[in-house]
């Protein structure tokens, strides 16, 4: 477990020290807060085109940080760094879990201050109360990282470095869209359905989410990144590395 939080570590520092991250944050809570002065062009519709941009932002920030994974591990395998690691005793799988756990801390932090800014901006501008529901559906958009990372990972060791970033965000995007493709091997659970993890609707017209929902759907995410991990655990046993 050690191995595992240390290879995290580093993933999520080498990450969150960078200060374009915070700069796109500001950027994403100027933008959400610019919404207040679209009523006229929405038909005074700009509550709803609020948070809609907000959840949606959020979404897009989790997609960009698990995205990183397929640039960083194939660097890291070409480079050497990954051969590093893996000699100090470190095992495939944990480098793999480390990588992801470390990723999933930034998409974490990233999220929560995306969300925690899109709150308050919300509330200086409506006052009106929405905090239970937000909670949940912010919550469902952070979980929803998780098969989304796994499929990261998966692309970065069973692709090419070019293809592997392309083939990804082509995966999380047809994941979005399983339940309406007619071909029953996709639509059966190769990709998972991301859209469990999306109920921005229920935040602009206010239906009560279950914590059930937010429970199994979680359980759900998780069981399918294990089997993913696992997927990609046995092809990097046979992946050379310099």
């Amino acid at each position: 477990m050690k191995e595992i939080l240390t290879i995290a570590e580093s993933t999520w520092k080498g990450i969150l020290k960078m200060k374009v991250v915070y700069f796109l944050v500001i950027c994403v809570w100027i933008l959400i807060g610019s919404m207040y002065r679209y009523n006229e062009i929405s038909l005074d519709r700009h509550r709803e085109l609020m948070l809609d941009m907000a959840l949606f932002l959020n979404q897009i920030a989790g997609i960009l940080a698990v995205l990183s994974l397929t640039f960083d591990i194939p660097r890291e395998l070409r480079e050497g760094i990954a051969a590093t690691f893996l000699t100090k005793s470190l095992g495939r799988t944990k480098y793999l879990l480390g990588k992801t756990l470390g990723i999933y801390v930034v998409a974490l932090v990233v999220n929560s201050l995306v969300a925690a800014g899109s709150y308050f901006i919300y509330q200086y501008c409506f006052d009106l109360s929405i905090l239970q529901n937000f909670i949940k559906i912010e919550l469902l958009i952070m979980l929803g990282v998780i098969p989304m990372a796994a499929i990261c990972v998966f692309c970065a060791i069973a692709l090419p470095e070019m293809a592997a970033p392309i083939i990804a965000l082509l995966g999380i995007w047809f994941a979005t869209l399983t339940r309406h493709i007619p071909v029953p091997v996709l639509s059966g659970g190769l990709l998972p359905d991301l859209e469990l993890f999306n109920l921005k609707e229920h935040i602009i017209y206010p239906v009560d989410i279950p914590w059930g929902y937010v429970a199994g759907t979680t359980i759900w995410g998780i069981a399918y990144a294990a089997f993913l991990l696992m997927l990609s655990g046995i092809i990097f046993r046979f992946k050379d590395i310099k």
